[in-house]
């Protein structure tokens, strides 16, 4: 075999030092895992380093509330699960201000029917109250935010069950090219398709009400999102007061109540997890975890879709004894704002996805949350007229003037996701 030889021309001394610039701009970590892996990264400089956090993190700005959602990794497969919304309602007797954060799992079915479903349905809701009495109650707005969550969870069981109404015995001995025929009917317009996958996966849900003249702030929330009021205090200082507390396996409060809706069900928990496999307690979706598990074993797994390897559905499903486990059941809050218990101050009110908080990991709770709203009030002061306080407090949990460190999460050269989807909402109410 004859080989090819080729000739390369030497490099010039001018070449070779760009060659060893460019290798300087790069370096590699072991994210501090303690492993034989690493990985690597480009170092990038200021302003890069500013342009591209804002290109990721898209900086929007809805009228009061600052908005970003940050997810690094490219891989379209991997991208965010997070999705916020942010709107302004025209009623009766003025402007309510709405806003939420949705963190789905397993998948995007769910937690975007959830965004395009739970606005519309409290809209209607409120809007019913206020054009049928010209006073309502702190109660009937609480009401109404509780029972557009759960009816939007509702909603996706019944539509699911509506494709089975011969119920749960039946089930068993329906043939499975019947059942495949209903679940995976992407050809003949994917409905029987496309309401079966949102029961495979979830999303939390924290959403937030204010009234015209900003004097009362109510708040919802199922699963593990944030919400965090931040308040400017006689002193001059901002104060940080957390409103919700999580659904998920760092609340022994939640895990317990797992336990006791389930007795003598030993795995009903494990690792700090609903049946040891998921983590947050409550949420919208996630409907094999609320309906018997005949339902999964003949239904779920015949989906055309590679949601739960069957490993891990022999051992789950067997866990499934007295369903429901995870619940639709939100937490709803009232604050009263100027003049009430909060005083007449500024406020503001930070809602986020859990992935800020894991940027914080080692952090004591209370410090973390009064670093978050000491940040957001620099921000208010910051000379530039666009300083978006929901970007300064992403900026500040991935390393803030650690360039090193922001550039390792921007640049990481890794197959998979390096981190979680962070979504931050900053409303500022004056």
């Amino acid at each position: 075999m004859e080989l090819e030889v080729v000739q390369l021309d030497v490099g010039t001394t001018t070449e070779h030092a760009h060659a060893l610039e460019e290798v300087k701009q790069f370096s590699t970590t072991d994210l501090d895992l303690g492993g034989e892996e690493w990985w690597t990264y480009q170092l990038l400089p200021e302003p890069t380093l500013v342009n591209e956090i804002t290109r990721l993190a898209n900086p929007q700005v809805r009228g009061c509330v600052d908005c970003v959602s940050f997810q690094p990794c490219p891989l379209y497969e991997l991208r965010s699960q997070d999705r916020y919304c942010v709107e302004y309602w025209d009623m009766p007797g003025g402007t309510w201000t709405f806003s939420g954060v949705f963190d789905g799992h397993a998948g995007h079915s769910t937690v975007d029917y959830v965004v395009a479903t739970i606005p519309v349905q409290l809209k209607h809701s409120l809007m019913s109250q206020l054009e049928a009495a010209s006073e309502f109650t702190p109660e009937a707005v609480m009401t109404a935010m509780s029972e557009a969550i759960v009816e939007c969870d509702t909603g996706i069981t019944t539509k699911f069950m509506a494709l089975f109404p011969e119920g749960e015995l039946q089930i068993a001995s329906t043939p499975d090219e019947t059942i495949v025929r209903k679940i995976n009917d992407d050809a003949v317009g994917g409905q029987g398709h496309a309401t079966t996958l949102r029961c495979t996966q979830g999303s939390t849900v924290l959403i937030s009400l204010t009234d015209p003249r900003k004097e009362n702030l109510y708040l919802a929330n199922l699963g593990d999102c944030q919400a965090i009021l931040g308040s400017h205090v006689s002193t001059g200082v901002w104060c940080a007061r957390e409103i919700n507390s999580p659904h998920n396996g760092d609340n022994m409060a939640e895990l317990n109540r797992v336990r006791d809706e389930h007795p003598g069900e030993r795995e009903c928990v494990g690792g700090n997890r609903v049946l040891g496999f998921l983590a947050p307690t409550r949420a919208i979706g996630d409907t094999w975890l609320k309906l018997p598990s005949v339902y999964t074993q003949r239904i779920f797994l015949n989906l055309a879709e590679d949601w739960m390897p069957i490993q891990d559905a022999e051992k789950y499903v067997g866990r499934l004894l007295t369903p429901p486990y995870v619940s639709n059941q939100p937490d709803v809050h009232h604050l009263t704002l100027g003049g009430g218990s909060l005083g007449n101050g500024e406020h503001f009110l930070i809602m986020a996805t859990d992935g800020l908080a894991d940027l914080f990991d080692g952090w004591q709770h209370q410090a973390m949350l009064e670093h978050w709203v000491e940040v957001v009030g620099r921000s208010r002061s910051a000379s530039t007229t666009d300083a978006n306080s929901a970007l300064w407090l992403l900026r500040d949990g991935l390393g803030g003037e650690d360039t090193r460190k922001v550039s390792q999460y921007l640049t990481l050269e890794m197959e998979e996701r390096w981190m979680d989807d962070v979504t931050i909402l900053v409303q500022h109410i004056w």
